[in-house]
């Protein structure tokens, strides 16, 4: 097991419950070209092959791969799906979508398709519609700088396309045009023009692809900044003078790349151009140099992401159970005291966390349990609620619930909770007739947040600060335990 599963936060409080735990879902290689020996080969596909540049030398170079070959890379690489990528380009060489369909329908469950469309052709989303019957498709790519196509256009096909994308949740992939091929209008991918059309379309997901990462790259990463629904792919197609290691050492040392990005990169490896077990590798080495958190946030996630953006497509991997990653999974009530003025009631509260040290976000679970309580007694509005952990390696943190504040937190306790605990007494027999071994677990209960708390209740709201959320940190898991909530509740009386 991967140290980054041992040590996953509670990620239903960032991406939902479908995705509370990452590791459900398959890493994916998210740009693979459908050129392979065994594979019928459209006639566009063999003159972009056949192309050669003014000093005799293959615009496209690609390795001579059997399909065979590209499975047992994948699987080398841990990689459980494979997007398989169109390149229309508008001209009588390039990748067909035939060839896309060939490839996915070679192995469907381990291949999706990522249709090409050249959107200066008015029928270009009726061709989409008519290939998208014949595999699952992932998104569409367009190559506006070979395409020439101008961003700016505001025509009625234009718009349909990409409200068409919005609804079926496919992402828009804009190739930036670095690649060796004639024809190349760059002033069409230029950083004002994405800019301005990314200003347009704040409900679509666009990701970017085919950075000169020693090039533009510094200038187009902004745009991470300024547009949440923009996405980043990281590929080879660029690499040349550093290896796939050195790359990724490039990446992660831009100042701030790792916090603006991680949750919105995708890893292509260009096969046959090159192979994903090199881009894994690379990857892998490069994270090793990382900060614990950045480490495995981006092990976690940067072959994961793209999960994310359509669950129609993206499945779980099998066996996947949902309800084993809900933190709250039951509610009793234990006691109850009632007067005419005052009700007084006990619930304990059971729940599971599902990685060796998790910050489990709470501050909803206390919210609707509070609310479900007061929707029953329309008299009792205010009054306040008092909570206990009753167990020795768990402790309650109020703060802030912004993502990376919480990530932060959760890394650090989790980094903490790590540290060898040898040379402490706690690891001799306990009264249990068993060995301890988990002194900072309760050290961390000790040192951080509070064993109980109370909150008061006013008309109706939890009087709580416009900022302060509630986890309960729990240690030496995963586990399941139990919380007790007391809600005292007081009728509102009138002077007289």
């Amino acid at each position: 097991m991967s140290e980054e599963r041992l040590y996953q936060p509670d990620f239903n409080c960032i991406f939902g419950e479908e995705h509370a735990n990452a590791f459900q879902h398959g890493q994916i290689d998210s740009l693979i070209w459908p050129i392979y020996e065994d594979v019928k080969m459209s006639e566009k596909l063999k003159k972009l092959l056949s192309m050669k540049n003014p000093e005799g030398r293959h615009y496209f170079y690609r390795r001579k791969l059997t399909l065979e070959d590209l499975k047992v890379e994948l699987e080398c690489s841990g990689i459980t799906r494979g997007l398989i990528q169109g390149m229309d380009l508008g001209r009588p060489y390039g990748i067909d979508n035939e060839d896309v369909i060939n490839v996915v329908n070679s192995a469907s469950n381990l291949f999706l398709g990522i249709l090409s469309v050249d959107l200066n052709d008015p029928n270009s989303l009726e061709q989409l519609k008519n290939k998208e019957k014949q595999i699952k498709v992932a998104g569409v790519v367009i190559y506006p700088s070979y395409t020439n196509l101008d961003l700016d256009e505001d025509n009625e096909s234009f718009k349909n396309f990409i409200s068409y994308c919005k609804e079926k949740e496919y992402f828009i992939k804009i190739d930036v045009g670095n690649m060796n091929i004639p024809q190349n209008h760059a002033e069409n991918t230029s950083y004002m023009k994405l800019k301005t059309f990314f200003s347009k379309y704040p409900e679509n997901i666009f990701i970017l692809s085919g950075w000169d990462v020693s090039g533009d790259f510094s200038l187009y990463y902004q745009l991470l900044k300024y547009f949440n629904n923009v996405w980043i792919e990281l590929d080879p197609r660029t690499l040349g003078g550093m290896t796939p290691t050195e790359y990724f050492n490039y990446l992660f040392n831009i100042q701030g790349f790792i916090q603006n990005a991680w949750h919105r990169i995708t890893i292509g490896s260009a096969t046959p151009m090159l192979e994903s077990s090199q881009m894994v590798r690379g990857f892998l080495e490069a994270t090793e140099q990382l900060p614990f958190s950045q480490k495995l946030l981006l092990k976690t996630w940067a072959f994961r992401n793209i999960n994310r953006i359509n669950k129609s497509v993206f499945t779980p991997l099998e066996n996947y159970n949902p309800a084993l990653y809900k933190p709250l999974l039951d509610v009793k009530l234990i006691k109850k005291f009632e007067t005419s003025s005052e009700i007084i009631s006990f619930y304990k509260l059971k729940l599971r966390s599902y990685s060796i040290t998790q910050l489990i976000y709470l501050t909803e679970v206390i919210r609707n349990h509070v609310k479900k309580v007061l929707n029953q007694y329309s008299d009792f509005q205010n009054g306040e609620l008092f909570m206990r952990t009753y167990h020795t390696t768990t402790t309650f943190i109020i703060n802030e619930h912004e993502h990376g504040n919480y990530l932060d937190l959760h890394y650090m306790f989790a980094e903490l909770s790590k540290r060898d605990s040898g040379k402490f007494l706690h690891t001799v027999r306990a009264l249990e007739n068993r060995a301890d071994f988990n002194h900072y677990d309760h050290e961390l209960a000790s040192v951080y947040g509070t064993k109980q708390f109370t909150v008061p209740i006013i008309n109706g709201e939890l009087e709580v600060g416009g900022r302060e959320n509630f986890y309960i940190l729990v240690t030496f898991g995963p586990r399941t335990f139990n919380l007790l909530i007391k809600i005292k509740l007081v009728k509102e009386t009138k002077d007289e």
